[in-house]
C-alpha cells in the first residue's frame, strides 16, 4: 500500500470478487441473501465496497459460491482483514459524514477521501478553483469559509486539516500520488481570498509543477468553446485494478461516483482531449509567472 493509504481499495477488491463470482453462480442478490439468511442491503454493500466486511458474512458467501481452500480463498480473506482497518479520515468523521446543516456543503466526503487515498494516478479537470490536493492553506480557508459560511469556525479548520493531510500523498517517499491537474484559464484569475494569497497559491502551482509526480497544464481561454464545458470531474485511477476506476462529480447538493466502464471511458477520453490542447507545462508555467510578475507590478 502507498502512504496515507486505507480500507478503500481492498474493501473494492473484496466487493468486486464477490460480485463476479455470484454472477459466475448465476445468482441474483436476493437469493443470496434468502439463502444466508441476510438482508440484501447486506450484500449489495459487501459487493460496492461499502460496508466493513466481517469475516463470518464473507466466509458465509464463499462457501456459498463453492470456493474451496486455497490461493484465491486466501487472498479474499487477506482483503477482508485489510478492509476492517480505519484509515486516517476516521478522525474526521465529525466533520466528514455530518458536516453542518447547509444544504450546499457536499455531504460524507469520507468516501472520496478514502479512495483518493487507495488511487495511484489521479486526473482532473477544474473550472472554478485550484483542486484541492494543490492548494495552500490560507487559499483553502478563503473558500471553505464562503462554502460554509453557517458552519462554526472550528469545523472549517477541521476540514482545512483534512485538505492538508490529504496532500500529503503528493510528497510521499515512496509510490507518491500521480496528479495530472488540467485547469481553465479562469481559475488563475479568480481572486480567491485577496492579491496575497493568490501570489502564494500562484508560487505552490509553480513549485509542484516541477515535481516528476505533478503535471498542470492550463486550458487558455482562447481555445473557446470545448468538450468539457460541462464543468469539473475527477478520475481515479487504482493500481492493479484497471477495470474498477471511478469518476467523480462533485455537486451543490450531491455528489456522483461513477464507475460503469463505458462512463470511466467517455471521461478518460474526455480529460485526454482537453489536456491536447491545454498549454504543456513549460507553457504554463510561463503564464503562472507573468500572473505573478504583472501582480507585483500594480
Amino acid at each position: 500500500m502507498v502512504a496515507d493509504s486505507g480500507p478503500a481499495m481492498p474493501r473494492r477488491r473484496l466487493g468486486a470478487e464477490l460480485r463476479r463470482l455470484r454472477e459466475d453462480s448465476g445468482l441474483k442478490i436476493e437469493n443470496v441473501a434468502a439463502e444466508l439468511e441476510c438482508s440484501v442491503s447486506k450484500v449489495s454493500r459487501l459487493e460496492t465496497g461499502k460496508g466493513i466486511p466481517k469475516s463470518r458474512d464473507v466466509r458465509d458467501l464463499l462457501d456459498h459460491y463453492r470456493v474451496p481452500a486455497g490461493p484465491q480463498r486466501d487472498r479474499m480473506m487477506r482483503w477482508v482483514d485489510q478492509g476492517q482497518g480505519q484509515g486516517w479520515w476516521s478522525d474526521y468523521s465529525d466533520v466528514l459524514v455530518t458536516g453542518g446543516d447547509d444544504p450546499l456543503v457536499p455531504q460524507t466526503l469520507d468516501r472520496y477521501v478514502a479512495l483518493e487515498a487507495d488511487a495511484g494516478r489521479i486526473e482532473t479537470f477544474e473550472t472554478i478553483v485550484v483542486h484541492g490536493l494543490l492548494q495552500t492553506e490560507e487559499y483553502a480557508r478563503a473558500i471553505l469559509r464562503v462554502l460554509a459560511e453557517t458552519t462554526e469556525p472550528s469545523v472549517v479548520e477541521r476540514l482545512i486539516e483534512v485538505r492538508m493531510k490529504r496532500q500529503r500523498r503528493l510528497y510521499a517517499a515512496q509510490e507518491p500520488l500521480s496528479l495530472r491537474v488540467v485547469l481553465d484559464e479562469a481559475v488563475l484569475h479568480r481572486p480567491v481570498g485577496g492579491d496575497r494569497v493568490m501570489a502564494g497559491q500562484l508560487r505552490r502551482l509553480l513549485d509542484d509543477g516541477q515535481r516528476d509526480n505533478i503535471d498542470i497544464r492550463v486550458l487558455p481561454f482562447h481555445v473557446g468553446a470545448h468538450p468539457a464545458v460541462a464543468g469539473s470531474f475527477v478520475l481515479l485511477d487504482f493500481p492493479e485494478t484497471p477495470d474498477h476506476d471511478l469518476v467523480y462529480v462533485e455537486g451543490h447538493l450531491g455528489n456522483l461516483y461513477l464507475e460503469k466502464d463505458a462512463d470511466v471511458v467517455a471521461y478518460s477520453s474526455l480529460f485526454r482531449s482537453i489536456a491536447e490542447v491545454a498549454l504543456n507545462p513549460d507553457q504554463t508555467a510561463a503564464l503562472i509567472r507573468s500572473l505573478l510578475n504583472r501582480g507585483s507590478s500594480t
